[in-house]
């Protein structure tokens, strides 16, 4: 069964979106080698908005070449007319999640937002956090995970499974597995 990965660059604070939206204080760093980690993954998952940002990269959009069935984004504004490149999951969302990670076999990149995460993670879909903290304190903005009822409730454990410094940059790469007490 594949696993669902959120991965996202953060802020010290737990932000991973400026107040706008934007990421420009994600600090670069040549050392780490996106062509490997991409190739870790059959599927990229994200909401609307961050589909927005990675798109607004245009010729540097790391998920320009991916077949249209491996990037999912979550939306209930986009009509899948409009974007014949990706696939649109609007109701019922949670159930083809379930289904791919048992179908596919292959990890499944969450790339945002926060919103999503919530959701996801109280679905029990959240496999694993692997986060790129950076050295970066914002202040405000989009939450890693926003706060819903259920997750101020919950709580939820996590297990450390590796910590890595980037010397050159400062970045923290963390990954925490999901327990399941």
């Amino acid at each position: 069964m594949g696993r669902l990965r959120y991965n996202a660059a953060i802020s010290l604070d737990g932000f991973i979106a400026s107040p706008d939206g934007s990421t420009d204080w994600i600090v670069e760093d040549d050392s780490i080698d996106f062509n490997a980690i991409y190739a870790e993954f059959g599927s990229y998952l994200m909401g609307r908005k961050t589909y927005e940002v990675v798109t607004s990269y245009g010729g540097a959009n790391p998920l320009a070449a991916t077949a249209r069935e491996n990037v999912l984004v979550v939306s209930g504004q986009m009509k899948q007319e409009d974007h014949p490149g990706i696939t649109i999951l609007r109701d019922g969302f949670i159930d083809a999640i379930r289904e791919l990670k048992a179908r596919d076999g292959r990890d499944i990149w969450f790339m945002g937002g926060g919103q999503l995460a919530a959701t996801l993670l109280a679905a029990g879909l959240i496999d694993a956090f692997e986060m790129a903290v950076m050295p970066v304190v914002l202040g405000k903005g989009v939450k890693m995970v926003a706060e819903t009822d259920e997750t101020a409730q919950s709580g939820y454990r996590l297990h450390l499974s590796a910590a890595e410094k980037l010397d050159k940059s400062g970045i923290m790469m963390l990954k925490y597995a999901v327990r399941c007490d």
